[in-house]
């Protein structure tokens, strides 16, 4: 019975049986037949690109020979594993306005504990600048590259500033729990909401940290002398729209530090982080 380009599941069984008679009837083809039956009856059964995860022989015994014919049991789509797994360290992300001590804290951390903490490379579409080198200060790529990584849904949160794309791979985030490392993620408000929403990344320990008062806050920005004012008004526009954030009910933080001391707002990221017992 030669074969159709679709044939319903009960047309392939009848076929496959009708098969596995042929080869009876002629043993010094059975083999050659069954080679080529086989990725047939694989084709038709299910979509292109999916494997077969399950297969059982049956055995038929006939005067002359042993033949085998093969009985589709059921195919599944492979699932992408999404990094970290139940064994690796929980990634943390820390978020806060630009002025509230991040850097020094995490600066401070990274020294005492040099080999517990891995911090998260970003991808981005835009030019090096100065000595910045490719997988150092970031994994600069195209657009279609930065492009194609979303639709192939590889970043755990990404964002578009100023013409340029940004964002944090899965694989990034993998290679440090390879390591055995705890993955750091220093990122704004609109990647906390993408990472504690993704549908499949498991879910990390959230940190802010906060400014006493939005006051402080604009003393200790002009303080840099780093910033023009237009600068300086829009870093402090965005820090009222993530405090804002941190208080609501949609926040996804498990803790929130005030640094209005130093010395105690790095203890207390430190015990939310590494744990009481490395204090």
């Amino acid at each position: 019975m030669p074969l159709t380009s679709s044939p319903s599941p009960s047309a392939l069984r009848s076929h496959l049986f009708q098969s596995s008679t042929l080869l009876c009837k002629t043993p010094r083809n059975q083999f050659s037949i069954l080679r080529n039956l086989t990725p047939i009856a694989s084709s038709l059964v299910q979509p292109p690109h999916t494997p077969i995860t399950a297969t059982k022989f049956k055995t038929y015994k006939t005067p002359t020979t042993t033949l085998q014919h093969l009985s589709l049991l059921h195919t599944t789509t492979t699932t992408p594993k999404m990094a970290p797994t139940a064994s690796s360290p929980t990634p943390i992300v820390i978020s806060g306005p630009s002025g509230t001590g991040k850097s020094t804290i995490l600066n401070r951390l990274f020294e005492e504990h040099p080999n517990k903490f891995g911090f998260s490379v970003s991808h981005t579409t835009r030019q090096p600048r100065g000595a910045e080198q490719h997988g150092k200060e970031y994994y600069f790529v195209t657009r279609d590259e930065f492009e194609d990584l979303i639709a192939k849904k590889g970043f755990v949160e990404h964002a578009q500033f100023g013409g340029n794309y940004y964002g944090t791979s899965i694989q990034a985030i993998e290679d440090i729990a390879k390591r055995g490392q705890i993955c750091i993620l220093d990122i704004e408000m609109e990647g906390v909401k993408q990472v504690a929403n993704h549908p499949s990344f498991p879910r990390p320990k959230f940190l802010f940290l906060s400014p006493p008062s939005l006051e402080i806050l604009e003393q200790r920005l002009r303080s840099r002398a780093t910033d023009k004012e237009e600068a300086i008004l829009k870093r402090l526009a965005q820090a009222k729209n993530e405090v804002a954030f941190a208080e609501s009910g949609e926040a996804p933080h498990d803790k929130v530090v005030v640094n209005d001391d130093l010395e105690k707002a790095y203890q207390e990221v430190k015990e939310f982080i590494v744990g009481k017992e490395e204090k």
